[in-house]
Formats: C-alpha cells, structure tokens, sequence
C-alpha cells in the first residue's frame, strides 16, 4: 500500500511538472492569438512599452537607494610622502616619511536622511506604475469594446444590406409587372445603396478597431489576425456607497501627488541635514627629523561660509519646498477635477443603462424578423413601397442603437469603474 501511494505521488509530481510549463505556454500563446475577457489586461499590461519603462525607471530609482545606503559618506583617504633631509656640517642624510588615513563622519544622521528621501521617491514611482497600468487597462477596455461593437454593427449591416436587397429585388420586379410605381423601385435601389455605404463604413471601423488592438499588444504586420472573443456586456460596476472621500483616497492620480509632496519635503530634510559640516578623523605616522618615529591623532572641520562664498544648499531646500507646495496644490486641483470625473462617470452610465434595458432581445428580435418580412409584404401586396421604405429606416435606426447604446455603457462602465480607483481587471 505505501509503495503504491509513493509511485502516486511521483506520478503526480511528474504530471506538474509536465503540465504546468504546458498550461504556462498555452497562457503566453493565447496572447499572442486569442484575447477573452479574461485576458485582455493582463496581456495587454505585458506588451505595454509604457508600463515597462516605468518598471525600469522604479530600478533606476532602486540603484540609487544602493548608493546613498552606504555606511561612510566617503572612501578612506590613504596619504604618504617622503623627503630627504640633506648633510649639514656633522650632521647625517636621512629619509623623512610621513603617512596619514583620514576618514570623513557624518554626525547628523545625513544617511538615514538621504535613505528615507529615496524611499519617498520610490513609493512616488510605485503610484506612476499603478497608474499607468491602469491608463493601459482602461485603453485595452476601450479598444475591446470598440472592436466588439465594430463586429456586431458589421454583422448588422450585412443582414440589414441582404434584407434591403431582397425589398429592392421584389420592388423592381413590381415595377416590371406594371403594379408598381418605377421611382419607387429606383428609391428602394438608393436606400440599398445607402445601407451598403453603411456596411462598408462597418467594415473599415472593424478595420481600425483590430489595427489598435494589436497597436495595444504589440503585434506586428506578419503575424496573424488576432482572434478576439467576447461582446458588449460592461463591466459589474460596484455598489455606490462609498464617501467622496473614499473615493478619491482609491485614485492613485491623488496617491502619486501626495507621495511626490513627500518625497520633496524629504528632500528637502536631507539638504538641511548635509548643511552640517562633516568632521574628518586621522591618524598619522611619521619619520621626522633624524630617524625621530612620531604617531598621532588629528580631526578636521570644514568652515561653513554664507551664501554666495559657501555653499548652504540653499537653492536646493528652497527648490524641493516649492515642488511640494506646488504638488499641494496640484492635489487640491487634482481632486476637484476628480469629484467632476465621477459624478459625469455616474451620470453616463445610469443613462446608458435605463435606456439599454428597455431595448429587450425579443424588441431586437421583433425588428429583425419585421425587416426580413418587408420583402415578402411587398411582394404580397399588403405594403405599399414608401411605406416599406420609411419603416425600414425606423427598424435599422432603432438596430443600429441598440448596437450603439450597449458600446456607449460598455464603455461607460470602464470609465466608471476608472473614476471611482478601482481595478479594471
């Protein structure tokens, strides 16, 4: 029995193994081929140019914490030098040497300064990164909706183009027999025409719409065309019981100027802190006179001069001080603009969506069916051409809304869910 649960267990190891890499390859494939719903973002996060320049800017700002974490705030200085004191009367030649290892210190806590200003800034460049992951997000969002609206308005077109076909089909063919008026039959032809402007329009915006997409995942002109899955249905928008406050507390538009304030007042702290001078210790050994051996301790302290002699870091602690002042006010703007976004962010999507439900699938099927039947009420004689003309227009304009409704509270839904600092995954 336990021989048997150990080959078990090895069998399972081994089909980890071996199906894990696989579902791993599979993921990455799909990126490159097939976007779902499910993978839009994080696909679209992993081609993104922008998100990965800012992951390089965190490591360039992560380089320099390694440099100001240094325990000395400089190398040791090593001195040597020799002279030769020449013969005077009885007086022998002998070789004076000295050497000195001098050594600056910091007293003020410069370091721990320098460590927390750094620190600062990289919490400010975690918020540009979650920031700019989410402008990618919403963009993804936006081009996927765009792409699945161009596909259904397409479709749409092609079955509204064959309806209207067979209208001016059995039009002209009333015309023929002599039961029906010519310019009717040339006016059905024209509104024909009118719907095929219209699906090669569909057509060309399909065309855009998968040319952003692969602009978004970084597909290039030779590979092949990307297979897109998913339609119009938004996004679950949450509950609206957050506060104002909560809300913007969620954005990191506001989380990045705060960390930026931060980030300059610390600054600011450090340049404060390296006004105080910095004491140098040494110890030196010489061979001085004729062969006397002398061993001693030294300090030194640089002499602060005023502005402009010296230097104070005046300029830099005025400067850094400015900066956060100014991202304080860029965060009262900021929310302002914030506050605007959300309640416009709600307003479109409560509009959009009252008027998308009371578009109902069996209204949508209705106006299809009405608009295969035009032909064959035609044909019959129960439907006069003018008639059939205007309500033709009625069907497609009301089609063409649903399709338009559901892209506008799709997208709706992204820029809600993008204004209230959510994740949009």
């Amino acid at each position: 029995m336990r021989y048997e649960l150990k080959i078990g267990l090895c069998l399972a190891a081994l089909a980890t193994i071996v199906v894990l890499p696989t579902m791993a390859r599979a993921e990455e494939v799909d990126c490159r081929t097939k976007v779902t719903r499910n993978n839009l973002v994080p696909c679209a996060l992993a081609a993104s140019r922008s998100v990965q320049e800012q992951q390089k800017s965190l490591e360039a700002i992560q380089g320099r914490k390694i440099s100001v974490s240094s325990i000395l705030p400089s190398n040791p200085a090593l001195a040597f030098s020799t002279a030769r004191r020449g013969a005077k009367a009885t007086e022998p030649t002998s070789i004076n040497w000295y050497a000195t290892l001098s050594q600056e210190i910091e007293i003020a806590g410069q370091r721990a300064t320098r460590v927390k200003a750094v620190d600062a800034e990289l919490t400010a460049q975690d918020k540009r990164i979650v920031l700019g992951k989410r402008k990618v997000a919403l963009r993804a969002w936006t081009a996927f909706f765009e792409f699945a609206a161009a596909a259904q308005e397409q479709q749409l077109m092609a079955r509204l183009l064959a309806a209207s076909q067979r209208m001016a089909t059995a039009s002209r063919a009333r015309a023929d027999k002599g039961v029906g008026a010519i310019v009717e039959a040339d006016v059905a032809e024209a509104a024909t025409l009118k719907i095929l402007q219209s699906k090669l329009a569909a057509n060309s915006s399909l065309t855009s719409a998968q040319a952003n997409l692969d602009l978004i995942f970084a597909r290039s002109a030779s590979e092949p065309p990307l297979i897109v899955e998913g339609d119009l249905s938004p996004l679950p928008v949450p509950d609206a019981s957050l506060t104002s406050a909560e809300r913007l507390a969620n954005r990191p538009e506001v989380q990045l100027l705060d960390a930026e304030r931060q980030a300059n007042l610390r600054r600011a702290d450090a340049y404060r802190r390296a006004r105080i001078p910095n004491p140098t210790l040494s110890v030196f050994a010489q061979n001085d006179g004729y062969n006397e051996h002398v061993l001693g301790l030294g300090m030194a302290f640089p002499i602060p001069l005023p502005m402009p002699v010296g230097r104070t870091y005046a300029g830099e602690i005025a400067e850094s001080e400015a900066l956060a002042e100014r991202s304080s006010i860029e965060g009262l703007r900021v929310e302002q603009e914030l506050r605007f976004e959300i309640i416009t962010a709600y307003a479109a999507y409560d509009s959009h969506r009252q008027l998308v439900d009371n578009i109902t699938p069996d209204r949508i099927r209705r106006a299809e069916e009405a608009l295969r039947q035009l032909a064959s009420e035609i044909e019959a004689g129960r439907l006069a051409v003018r008639d059939a003309l205007l309500i033709q227009q009625q069907l497609i304009d009301f089609l063409a809304t649903n399709i338009a409704e559901r892209r506008a509270l799709s997208l709706a839904s992204a820029n809600l869910i993008h204004a209230l600092g959510l994740p949009l995954r």
